[in-house]
């Protein structure tokens, strides 16, 4: 009988381990789409404002991307 209530204790004990572990594993996976997330909306953004600027690039309203074109007020005129 006393074998049978330690493999009961083993088997209970291992269950909760198990259960710990999957709700760590869920935490990450939780973690890393919201990361993923994050990053999907920036790079989104990134995407759209470079495709306003192609198509309609005197728009004044969208600021201007660094490395992308130069500002306006800075453009080479020759004397």
């Amino acid at each position: 009988m006393s074998r049978v209530v330690n493999e009961l204790d083993s088997i209970h004990f291992s269950m909760k381990k198990a259960s710990n572990l999957v709700k760590e594993i869920g935490r990450q996976v939780a973690t890393h789409r919201c990361i993923m997330a994050l990053l999907f909306l920036i790079v989104a953004r990134v995407i759209a404002v470079i495709i306003v600027k192609i198509v309609n690039p005197h728009n004044k309203d969208i600021p201007d991307i660094p490395g992308l074109a130069p500002p306006v007020s800075r453009r080479y005129c020759p004397p």
